[in-house]
């Protein structure tokens, strides 16, 4: 594992590595708003049915960006890896905007020696 690189599962415990320490709780946020056009092209296609795919790559976006602002934020805390992570999406301002949180435990891990 290089100094740059962190580890990112959402199960508690990472096999073949132990953690050393846990730095606590850590969170990655982004807030997207439903443009006028968005609305606009989502309605349209909830009228035929099926994925809204507009609607659909802006949540793909947020999800990542919050995973990527969760990671920076290890990074800084000193962690290597990050356990337990979860997302989250929640709407606010009335429906006209949607929180994506990506949350989890920073940790520092080290590989398990053989024996």
């Amino acid at each position: 594992m290089s100094e740059k690189e962190i580890i990112v599962v959402t199960t508690p415990s990472l096999p073949g590595y132990e953690i050393v320490k846990i730095l606590g709780p850590v969170h990655g946020l982004t807030v997207r708003t439903r443009g006028v056009g968005g609305k606009f092209v989502a309605s349209i296609e909830g009228v035929f049915g099926g994925e809204v795919t507009s609607y659909t790559s802006e949540c793909e976006k947020a999800r990542k960006e919050s995973l990527d602002r969760l990671v920076e934020k290890a990074k800084r805390m000193g962690a290597n890896a990050i356990i337990g992570v979860d997302f989250e999406t929640s709407d606010i301002l009335q429906g006209t905007a949607t929180l994506f949180s990506a949350y989890g435990t920073a940790v520092i891990v080290k590989p398990v020696e053989k024996k």
